[in-house]
């Protein structure tokens, strides 16, 4: 299993850099392109809505709503790139099967790549990611045929039900928002349809999911771009991160994902327009039965760049202390790797350091440590080594480095490491770059991993020992 999800890794990261390069990333840098997958929702939702602003504008009453019979939800049948074709099956047998298209009736839409949201816009025929990369579509008995500008064809299937805007919920929610006393449903109503919709008595938790408008506005940004691991996160700890069980929607199982699926929403009390709505799936149900983990989320009624902007800085600084108190308390265990120049297994460094006994993993065909029990787990944050010659070999591509500031050097086993910020293949990098001897040069580059004094990313980096 292991194996195979490996193998199709590479099929679909081969696949998906030609897709980023299309959208205007570069693919100069073999060993960050090869890590381009793992780039999270985080990422490529923010950048859509710098370019385009439309995340926000599907919120706003004055979108003009598009007359056409493509409204729906469409989820991944095929898939080909590169010149590799991947089933369906083979897509869900690895845990990357959660790739679909919402197209809402007013001209917004979702594009779930792989676990990347993306926010688009579409028309009949054509949808646009990022505001400028342009792809068509055809539809022909309920299946959509994407073409990504011949970088790769996707074949989804339509799901039933009918998609309103921006909220990724059925036209029956819009009647539960919208309709008068009389004419709204009740929890129990919308339960008990859910109940009829999946044919089967749910035992779903459920609440009211009624939060400040504070706590919803924060919640979203740290989902989309704080968590470190929002595709693993279950239902249980998103609702003890919002303090109440979520409302529930509904229940269905979904015959092209071959999974259990639940759905719910997290509502302001200041206004009930305003919510997060989540989709979870029983995505192993086979080792992990009734464990309902986040597929995909979006927000409703409010603008995200500007609970982002308001936001932000002050859910890092939570997220921060949290983690600082977590590594004051984790048990810590002795790890070693042995780092290699490209193409020379004779010769290395030996790195040795202490990682959490827990929650971490090595991944060696990259040379890094990762925030996850998952090596290949998409969106974690990780800690890598490469060696060369000397540092003048780590600027090769330092031409095309973004927003590159250099920082404070810091010392690590009695080697004093330059420190270095910028942007590269999609990735914010903090980079540490020092000569170990005539011939050994280390460069220790770090993603999504907080630095701060006393976070876990602090501990490990000064733990680090060198060996020649």
């Amino acid at each position: 299993m292991k194996l195979r999800k490996h193998l199709l890794s590479v099929a679909l990261t081969a696949g998906l850099i030609m897709i980023m390069t299309s959208c205007g990333g570069s693919n100069e840098d073999k060993t960050a392109s090869a890590t381009v997958t793992e780039t999270t929702v985080q990422e490529t939702t923010r950048k859509a809505e710098e370019m385009t602003g439309k995340a926000d504008e599907g919120n706003k009453e004055t979108e003009t709503s598009v007359e056409s019979g493509d409204v729906g939800r469409y989820v991944i049948y095929e898939y080909e790139a590169g010149g590799h074709s991947v089933t369906h099956d083979m897509l869900v047998e690895s845990g990357m099967g959660n790739t679909y298209i919402e197209l809402y009736s007013d001209g917004t839409g979702k594009f779930n790549l792989f676990d990347s949201l993306l926010d688009i816009t579409w028309k009949p025929g054509e949808i646009t990611v990022y505001g400028t990369s342009v792809y068509t579509y055809e539809i022909k008995d309920d299946k959509l045929y994407l073409d990504m500008q011949g970088t790769a064809h996707y074949t989804m299937v339509k799901e039933d039900g009918d998609f309103d805007s921006g909220s990724g919920a059925n036209k029956s929610e819009e009647k539960k928002e919208a309709g008068n006393a009389d004419d709204k449903e009740t929890d129990e109503d919308s339960t008990d349809k859910a109940d009829s919709d999946s044919g089967t008595k749910t035992d779903a938790p459920s609440g009211d999911g009624i939060i400040t408008e504070e706590q919803l506005q924060k919640g979203y940004v740290w989902m989309n771009r704080v968590a470190k691991d929002i595709f693993n996160t279950t239902y249980e700890e998103l609702a003890e991160y919002f303090g109440v069980d979520g409302e529930f929607d509904k229940e269905e199982y979904s015959d092209h994902m071959k999974r259990n699926k639940r759905y719910y929403k997290w509502i302001s009390s200041d206004d009930s327009t305003h919510f997060v709505y989540v989709n979870f799936d029983e995505k192993d149900a086979e080792k992990e039965p009734g464990v309902y983990k986040i597929s995909s989320f979006n927000s409703s009624g409010f603008s995200s760049s500007e609970a982002e902007s308001k936001y932000l800085e002050e859910v890092k600084a939570e997220a921060s202390d949290n983690d600082k108190a977590a590594a004051a308390n984790a048990k810590m265990k002795d790890f070693a790797v042995d780092i290699h120049p490209f193409g020379n297994d004779n010769d290395g460094v030996n790195i040795s350091m202490q990682i959490p006994e827990s929650g971490w993993s090595y991944d060696e065909s990259r040379d890094k440590v990762v925030e996850n029990e998952d090596a290949d787990a998409f969106g974690a944050g990780f800690i890598q080594f490469k060696l060369k010659d000397n540092v003048e070999g780590f600027d090769f591509y330092k031409k095309d480095f973004e927003n590159y500031k250099d920082i404070d050097d810091r010392e690590f086993d009695g080697v004093v490491f330059h420190g270095r910020t910028y942007k590269s293949i999609g990735y914010e990098w903090t980079e540490y770059i020092a000569q170990l001897d005539d011939t050994h040069a280390l460069s220790i580059g770090i993603v999504r991993i907080d630095l701060s004094d006393g976070t876990m990313g602090d501990k490990i980096l000064k733990s680090l020992k060198f060996k020649i």
